[in-house]
């Protein structure tokens, strides 16, 4: 299974980076887990307890796509100050979780079946996969979606040009009413644009939705508003 969470959504990427740094300062020493789960992994921790030694650990088949490892927008924590890595006999977990809740991720400690005290995951489309295979239908049309930084100008132009003709930015229901709720990957264009008075916003604020944010952070790296 892979620990390596830049393989992951850019925005759990940022805020698992502020869960480990948070919960230091608390005392609480933080090591990420599992991130990223391909579709033969998923398939071997869904063996465990059923066709192989183990406990059961999940009910998601890879093929299935239903486990939000498989999207990039999960990840596990594990504890590392000595003490045992899943030890949580001095209520570790709880600590952990109520301070990834304050950066805004979702807590499978908070869940009933199964309750899942390491895991973590962006809200942005529910608790379950449904949603992110109702809107894109597989990984790699989410993943087009995710951060375009190491993108040349002409994949950035080639996708900025199918994102705005598929108008997905009215499947987002994650808005932005302040500029200190903007990712750090996006203010500078949001900037930008409230400098052009592009952006007014309403009484709400900036009322600006995630993907749509994409969207204009694409068509910023390929000099649409220079």
């Amino acid at each position: 299974m892979s620990r390596d969470i830049s393989m992951c959504h850019p925005e759990l990427q940022e805020k698992a980076k502020k869960l480990v740094q948070e919960c230091k300062k608390q005392g609480l020493i933080v090591k990420i887990g599992e991130c990223f789960r391909s579709v033969a992994e998923q398939n071997e921790l869904y063996a465990q307890g059923r066709t192989k030694p183990g406990n059961v650990v999940t009910k998601a088949k890879g093929s299935s796509f239903s486990s939000m490892h498989q999207w990039g927008v999960a990840f596990d924590v594990i504890r590392n100050d000595g003490k045992g890595a899943y030890n949580d006999s001095d209520g570790w977990f709880g600590k952990v979780g109520k301070v990834g809740k304050k950066l805004g991720l979702e807590w499978g400690g908070d869940w009933t079946s199964p309750v899942d005290k390491p895991h973590f995951q962006l809200k942005n489309w529910g608790s379950t996969a449904v949603k992110l295979k109702k809107i894109y239908g597989n990984v790699e049309n989410f993943k087009k979606t995710w951060e375009v930084e190491d993108m040349t100008e002409e994949q950035v132009k080639k996708i900025a040009t199918k994102v705005a003709n598929d108008m997905v930015y009215k499947y987002s229901d994650k808005v932005y009413n302040k500029i200190e709720e903007v990712p750090e990957w996006g203010k500078d264009t949001v900037k930008k644009l409230i400098n052009k008075g592009v952006f007014k916003g309403n009484e709400k604020g900036l009322d600006l939705s995630y993907t749509l944010l994409r969207l204009i952070v694409i068509n910023d790296r390929a000099g649409v508003y220079d």
